[in-house]
């Protein structure tokens, strides 16, 4: 009898329950639990026919939509490797990827030719697919093609712990390099996410972040569809299209980056719109600032949740619970079978309220990067998964964020966390976000500097001011040297602000 894993199954529960329930609404495209069962089989099939073996990586260049989520599933149910690249990558980047990885059919859409052409060198063969009928290339077969062959009947014999996923880390101080998870570490991450949210088959999931990232594919996605739940797909939506797509659905839960909570309050404080539905919301990536806490009760009577994950376990590791106290600008408390610690530099555990690097054991632990023993070595420790984030524990053993370890500001010996900071700078009436860096300095080893996007009000935001403001809150030392302003943040490709980016550009201006 065929070994068939937990993540080959991962529709069951839909298919059983009610097969004929909407499972995936993609712009005017709806997929019943019956329907996308079929088109997996089918498309499996298919990748057979062309000749996927067990192992092979595929590769998908596409934003949000149905047939990213189809060739993703047919991949785990023949034992391939679904690789999705960030659809923000420019040529470098994807042959980079490419080339690390080998893959073995490349799923691209019609809009990203002139990129796949200049790295078709860096595709082991000549299995492209076009996704798209409107300028498809010559070296590219239409994608429709894979849905010619006999549908796969059953799944390909698979052990748990051979790869299912390559998801590739945004790349902010380097290269991006290539997170493996496993059939088991997959399906556990997306478990663990599904208990996190308490998703159920009562709930409907908008997903607007990239599902070529974590916080997409398995804490959303996969996560809504594990429960049986249905999934209104989109590809980061503003916050105006959010919020119609909540309402035309009923949307019971949503999903941020804390960077994009900050347009969604924003507008829906402009444009009220009522949004009775909605039950639920995180933000991540960043610290969510305490004045946009308040600002969300005040806008839906109830606190977003906040928490914290990384690529490396495809899930979060600490976040606030679902229901009962949510602490404000804490990452909450161990998500399911995580192990948190606080260790000091020798690895012992440090005692509560003291801060130190935060590790973790999960069953959600990557099995390592793609092609890179040295960094897998350097991951873990012990059995630890190292995750370079700074944190305290409280007397309730909620996980507080103090700062990125390699962000860590050292002024004359005295740390600086850029987390504290920037939550005092976001108090400030007139401040939309901000970002705060560190920079070289020959007298004071480093110096913080804020980057500000102020909010368009009249009259216009004062470096003085700033400071002022930030003085009467924070010792001196924390107070920005500079205080520069944007109209708007870069971003990293998974939306995050480019911290990597606004340090350079920093050090050109007050190095």
């Amino acid at each position: 009898m065929a070994n068939h894993s937990n993540l080959q199954r991962l529709l069951d529960r839909g298919i059983s329950d009610s097969p004929a329930k909407l499972a995936l609404q993609f712009e005017e495209r709806r997929l019943t639990y019956a329907d996308l069962d079929q088109q997996v089989g089918r498309l499996a099939g298919g990748l057979l026919q062309e000749g996927v073996n067990p192992g092979d990586r595929v590769a998908l260049f596409l934003p949000n939509r149905s047939e990213t989520v189809l060739t993703i599933l047919a991949c785990y149910r023949i034992a391939a490797v679904a690789v999705p690249l960030n659809y923000r990558y420019v040529a470098r980047e994807a042959r980079h990827v490419l080339e690390l990885v080998k893959p073995a059919v490349l799923v691209h859409a019609e809009e990203k030719f002139g990129i796949v052409e200049s790295v078709l060198d860096a595709i082991d063969g000549d299995r492209i697919f076009s996704v798209g009928d409107e300028q498809r290339p010559d070296f590219s077969r239409p994608f429709e093609e894979l849905f010619a062959n006999q549908a796969l009947e059953d799944e390909i014999h698979v052990e748990e712990d051979q790869p299912a996923l390559i998801l590739f880390t945004s790349g902010s101080t380097g290269d991006p390099k290539g997170v493996v998870h496993s059939h088991s570490t997959a399906f556990a991450g997306i478990d663990d996410s599904r208990q996190i949210f308490d998703f159920v088959p009562s709930d409907t999931v908008l997903v607007g972040k990239s599902i070529s990232h974590a916080g997409g594919l398995q804490t959303q996605l996969l996560a809504a569809l594990l429960a049986g739940a249905t999934v209104i797909l989109a590809m980061k939506p503003t916050p105006a299209e959010a919020a119609a797509l909540i309402s035309r659905f009923s949307v019971t839960q949503y999903g941020m980056l804390a960077s994009d909570l900050i347009d969604f309050v924003e507008y829906l404080e402009t444009d009220p719109t009522p949004l009775p539905t909605l039950k639920n919301s995180i933000g991540s990536g960043d610290s969510v600032p305490f004045e946009l806490h308040h600002r969300f009760r005040d806008l839906f009577g109830w606190q977003v949740m906040e928490g914290c994950g990384m690529t490396e376990i495809a899930s979060y590791y600490a976040a606030n619970p679902r229901y009962g106290t949510r602490k404000w600008g804490s990452l909450g408390c161990a998500t399911p079978h995580t192990e948190v610690r606080v260790v000091d530099s020798q690895g012992k555990d440090l005692p509560t309220g003291e801060t130190g690097e935060i590790v973790i054991r999960t069953p959600a632990a990557t099995i390592g990067y793609w092609s890179n023993p040295d960094a897998t070595r350097e991951l873990f420790r012990d059995g630890w998964l190292q995750t370079g984030d700074l944190g305290r524990f409280d007397e309730d053993r909620y996980l507080w964020f103090v700062a990125r370890k390699k962000l860590l500001i050292v002024r004359r010996g005295s740390n600086i966390a850029p987390a504290e900071v920037e939550n005092v700078i976001d108090d400030h009436p007139q401040v939309h976000a901000s970002v705060v860096v560190g920079v070289c300095d020959a007298e004071d080893g480093q110096v913080p500097v804020a980057w500000v996007v102020p909010v368009d009000e009249s009259p216009p935001l004062s470096e003085e001011s700033l400071r002022s403001f930030v003085a009467e809150r924070l010792a001196g030392y924390k107070n920005p040297v500079r205080y520069l302003f944007l109209d708007e943040m870069p971003r990293t490709g998974t939306g995050k602000f480019d911290r990597h980016q606004l340090e350079t550009r920093a050090a050109e201006i007050v190095g």
